[in-house]
């Protein structure tokens, strides 16, 4: 008996770390990738107009719609995000993969997205390895506005708060001078920018906030070693929010997955971000 109970404690012993990875291997795969969480974060930015204090930006990224990321994932991303009650909704990028014929159902799905101010994106550097003109224009038929480049005023009263998009930086299509024509550094402004690591140029500095995609939060991120992702050149700026000399940039987790269907403590986000009034 004493022998037997032995045999049993050993081989329980083995089998105990191999029960964990396949517990966990089945979280990250089943369950993890479609555990959407909504996250609010108040952005405190001084000198923001009294007309735009508690405005909602509502920010979708690397939506990543694919063989591994179906539609059926695209439309509910977008029943979640429509029901934050956004003032403003922000695709920052990717999304499809790497399949053309991704793109019109995603943009499709994407259609159904609205709010008062508008919904507005910018491409991602799986865009352009896509199809960056069709994914352009399957956006816009949509009445999404693509600011490639470009800049535009959301006005209330009075009030103006400047909003500018960045091509993506990676494909060197960032055009920094066209992008900021006619804005005016001194007031508030919003740029969006697939990635993150513009954070690092002398321009980021003349915008109040920058919204990026790209990172996936990692997309796994282990206990201790945390995201090894993060040690990449491009994903410097993994998740959340940053400062730094005045300007604030928040990297959503972003809703799909490349390479495997999995994710590990990096839950797919879907950012609402509200913006107050700093004072001093």
């Amino acid at each position: 008996m004493a022998g037997f109970t032995r045999r049993r404690f050993l081989s329980s012993l083995v089998a105990a770390p191999l029960v964990a990875v396949s517990a966990t291997s089945a979280y990250a795969t089943l369950v993890e990738p479609h555990d959407y969480e909504v996250t609010e974060t108040d952005i405190f930015i001084r000198d923001l107009p009294d007309g735009f204090d508690g405005f909602r930006i509502t920010q979708v990224s690397d939506i990543h719609h694919s063989r591994i990321v179906g539609i059926e994932e695209v439309r509910r991303v977008v029943e979640l995000a429509q029901a934050t009650r956004p003032d403003l909704i922000a695709l920052t990028g990717d999304y499809t993969t790497a399949y053309r014929r991704y793109i019109e159902p995603c943009a499709e799905a994407l259609g159904a997205l609205s709010a008062p101010e508008g919904v507005w994106a910018v491409l991602g550097n799986h865009d352009h390895n896509t199809d960056p003109r069709l994914t352009a224009l399957s956006l816009e038929k949509k009445q999404i506005n693509v600011l490639n480049n470009a800049n535009t005023q959301i006005k209330r009263g009075g009030d103006v708060l400047q909003l500018a998009g960045i091509d993506d930086w990676s494909w060197a299509g960032a055009d920094w001078p066209r992008a900021s024509y006619g804005m005016d550094v001194k007031k508030t402004s919003v740029l969006l920018s697939h990635q993150p690591i513009v954070f690092d140029l002398p321009e980021a500095k003349n915008f109040s906030l920058i919204l990026s995609g790209h990172t996936h939060g990692g997309q796994v991120s282990l206990p201790i070693l945390g995201a090894l992702a993060r040690f990449g050149k491009e994903m410097k700026y993994i998740r959340g929010l940053y400062q730094r000399d005045g300007t604030q940039l928040y990297v959503s987790r972003g809703t799909g997955t490349i390479g495997l269907p999995v994710r590990l403590g990096a839950r797919p986000e879907i950012a609402v971000l509200k913006l107050r009034r700093k004072t001093e």
